[in-house]
């Protein structure tokens, strides 16, 4: 009898062999496909964490810039890759907005699987020294008295800082007159000489003219304040409760990957944004750790999709 249940465990070993073979990772190779060009912020966490898990998983994860196409051209790359999990997307806002203003994407949703939600950068509203408001409701006054003269820069049609001017334009019913540059330098020239005198940008990226005083910080549009700009209130402090914006990245993969992957995936990466190091490094840029579990991720994506569908759909905005 010892004999025969002795048999039948290995059996059952067995069986179980091939299963525990395809654990992760077991990839010829990794590639971390990120959806924006090198050298931005984007661009700079996703090789800090690229590095990091490389080192975790004793396998080189190679990092691969297919910027573009507001981050259509990355994320067609990883939903045509195979489900195994070796082909990580590094995105961002656009990912979850794009259903909403392409019409036909060359992917569906299931062709792809949230992990994890990896760092999200605050933003800060700005205003150059010589307009004359200091808090958020000065500026809204002063913008209802000038209608249609006060401007406000950001890096791009759509992208954060544009949809946080779209926002409190809604939740106040005051229009701020909004300006698109291609990036946020290329905007700095005309908000520092003060022809554009108003801008939602990043704190990390701002930051400097900040500090040399070349802009005034009216708010920040987190729910808390910003770490690097203690005396700043938010947005919903300055009497918009509710109010939240923040720029985000995530890690996506291939749809259809195994669910013991994926979760293999966001609690690997989690564990490496959770380090002293890796929070350090991630503060250097300005950006707040994440680490969502895939469901979280998933939910935090159809909340993002469903919350500024609604405002570009009521703003009429323009996509093109």
């Amino acid at each position: 009898m010892f004999v025969l249940r002795h048999l039948f465990a290995c059996a059952l070993l067995a069986a179980a062999l091939p299963v525990i073979a395809q654990g992760f990772p077991s990839c010829r190779s990794m590639r971390m496909v990120i959806a924006y060009p090198a050298g931005g912020p984007t661009d700079l966490q996703g090789r800090i964490l690229a590095q990091k898990l490389s080192e975790r998983w004793g396998q080189q994860l190679v990092v691969e810039n297919r910027g573009g196409g507001g981050t259509v051209i990355a994320t067609t790359v990883v939903a045509k890759a195979n489900a195994d999990g070796c082909t990580l997307l590094l995105t961002a806002l656009p990912f979850a907005i794009n259903p909403f203003i392409i019409s036909k994407l060359p992917y569906e949703a299931k062709d792809l699987a949230p992990v994890t939600q990896t760092t999200r950068f605050p933003q800060v509203l700005v205003v150059h020294p010589d307009l004359p408001v200091k808090t958020v409701k000065e500026l809204l006054g002063y913008a209802a008295a000038n209608q249609g003269k006060v401007s406000y820069a950001s890096s791009g049609n759509l992208g954060t800082g544009h949809l946080a001017g779209e926002l409190l334009s809604t939740v106040s019913g005051v229009n701020l007159l909004h300006i698109q540059y291609k990036g946020s330098a290329p905007a700095y020239p005309d908000v520092m000489s003060g022809r554009v005198p108003v801008m939602f940008d990043s704190v990390g990226g701002i930051n400097k003219y900040i500090a040399s005083g070349q802009v005034r910080p009216i708010a920040v549009t987190t729910a808390a304040r910003s770490p690097e700009l203690p005396n700043v209130p938010t947005v919903a402090e300055s009497g918009f409760p509710g109010f939240e914006v923040s720029a985000w990245q995530g890690i996506v993969t291939t749809g259809g990957t195994r669910k013991d992957i994926v979760a293999k995936l966001s609690s690997d990466i989690a564990s490496v944004l959770a380090s002293p190091d890796m929070r350090e490094r991630l503060a250097r840029l300005s950006a707040e750790p994440v680490g969502s579990t895939p469901a979280e991720f998933e939910a935090f994506i159809r909340a993002e999709a469903a919350r500024w569908g609604k405002i570009i759909r009521e703003r009429k905005i323009r996509t093109e």
